[in-house]
């Protein structure tokens, strides 16, 4: 459906993404001639060619998010300062966003606050977004002059209507008599003959659309890594392996050398499945003359096809049977027992048929995300320098986490303990073993005297 030449089009599901109260924007526009030509005069700027400043603005936020953590939630012995992951995550997101997208971090991470009340607005804004989307009707509503003043609009001094107000002031700075040159997404758009009207509202869609998808994901793959003991202490071996020898860059790794730590690249993969961080119904309709779906399956035109993230990445005939379970070793070759060489190209096509599944978590195709490349360098870097600065552990784990699935995952009380590990940051094995005869701990009594 998502192929370039289907003749599969986006449904009016996607009209519900328009955020700003006047434009479409590239992914709430249904017109695929429209679709494509912005399409076009974007992606040049998200591939990181003409944004040269992207993976050092993606360190500097990281480094903000560390001396955060650093200053404030630290645990020790004496000082228990637990942290909600999924907030500090969120703003580093948030911050990432803002920074590659228009040179300018919206200030999350420095204030520890959550300036605009952009965060809470928008867990009311999202639901209703859903809604909308599968009853077009209500969108048409709702966007009748006498319904305008209840929309978000960048004069709102919180919420969504803030962080819209903060993105026009941007676009502004690029256009009039001095204009502030920069290359970075919102000049490689520039270049490319986007006009001011335009970017106001792609600016605006890439905030919502490039943060939360990736808060989740780096969240959520963190989580699991550091609640599966083996993995976490195997991918920790990788990572400190590698700066050893002189592979890894300190003080922050290469996107470059992320891509080649097998281990790593197998817990992201893993990470997104688990929870794939877009559950939205994505729905394409079917062509005029209707189509086959699948053998004595057929769908007459104008019906609306989406798809199913969740049982997707849970697909035992493709995941095993295991599915359920976070396990990256399943995305490392096995040892071939000799008897599958030849079924279906062997364990080369079992890795590939996997990593093409996973990959639509990103969308494909026509309909792929842009910001991949960008969302994919935070997760390399941020779950590596995590690990390395720092121990996580989960303070209840019964409840680790609260969620809401509403388009995105919004997960709320995530509660750790952190605690520095300096030595790991350095590339320096830490010393485990512990010396029986140097350190007594009187044991619990044994049964009594008979």
């Amino acid at each position: 459906m998502n192929a370039v030449r289907s003749p599969f089009k986006r449904s009016e599901w996607y009209t519900a993404l328009r955020l700003h109260p006047t434009r479409d924007n590239i992914t709430s526009v249904t017109d695929e001639s429209v679709h494509s030509d912005i399409r076009n005069r974007m992606s040049p700027g998200y591939s990181g060619k003409e944004n040269t400043h992207m993976e050092s603005d993606i360190d500097h936020r990281l480094l903000d998010l560390f001396d955060l953590i650093t200053r404030k939630y630290s645990s020790t012995a004496q000082n228990f300062r637990p942290v909600d992951l999924s907030r500090i995550i969120t703003y580093f997101t948030l911050d990432v966003i803002s920074t590659v997208a228009f040179g300018q971090e919206f200030g999350f991470l420095k204030s520890d606050s959550d300036p605009f009340g952009y965060i809470a607005n928008l867990k009311e804004f999202l639901p209703a977004i859903i809604v909308f989307g599968a009853y077009t009707e209500l969108q048409r509503i709702l966007r009748l002059p006498i319904f305008r003043a209840i929309l978000p609009k960048s004069t709102d001094k919180r919420g969504l209507g803030r962080v819209m107000g903060f993105a026009k002031e941007r676009v502004e700075e690029r256009f009039g008599a001095k204009p502030i040159v920069r290359q970075d997404m919102l000049g490689s758009f520039i270049a490319r003959g986007m006009m001011q009207a335009e970017l106001e509202s792609e600016t605006l869609t890439q905030i919502t659309a490039g943060s939360d998808s990736t808060a989740s994901a780096l969240r959520m793959t963190l989580y699991f890594i550091t609640t599966n003991p083996a993995v976490y202490t195997r991918l920790l071996d990788e990572i400190t392996t590698a700066i050893a020898i002189g592979r890894v860059s300190r003080p922050i790794i290469r996107d470059a050398e992320a891509r080649r730590l097998p281990y790593l690249q197998a817990c992201i993969k893993e990470g997104l499945r688990m929870y794939p961080p877009v559950t939205g119904l994505l729905a394409k309709e079917v062509p005029a003359e209707g189509a086959e779906l699948e053998p004595g399956k057929f769908a007459p035109g104008g019906t609306w096809v989406a798809w199913n993230s969740w049982g997707l990445q849970r697909n035992q005939g493709i995941f095993g049977p295991d599915a359920e379970v976070f396990r990256p070793e399943r995305w490392l070759p096995r040892e071939s027992d000799g008897q599958d060489k030849d079924e279906e190209g062997g364990e080369e096509r079992r890795l590939e048929r996997m990593t093409e599944t996973v990959g639509l978590v990103f969308g494909y195709g026509r309909f792929g995300c842009l910001g991949r490349g960008v969302a994919m360098m935070e997760l390399n870097k941020g779950i590596i320098e995590m690990l390395l600065r720092f121990d996580l552990q989960t303070v209840n784990p019964t409840k680790p986490f609260a969620e809401k699935c509403i388009g995105f995952f919004l997960h709320t009380d995530m509660m750790f303990r952190i605690t520095n590990r300096e030595d790991r940051a350095n590339g320096n094995q830490m010393n485990s073993h512990v010396d029986a005869d140097s350190i007594k701990v009187s044991p619990l009594p044994g049964a009594p005297d008979a």
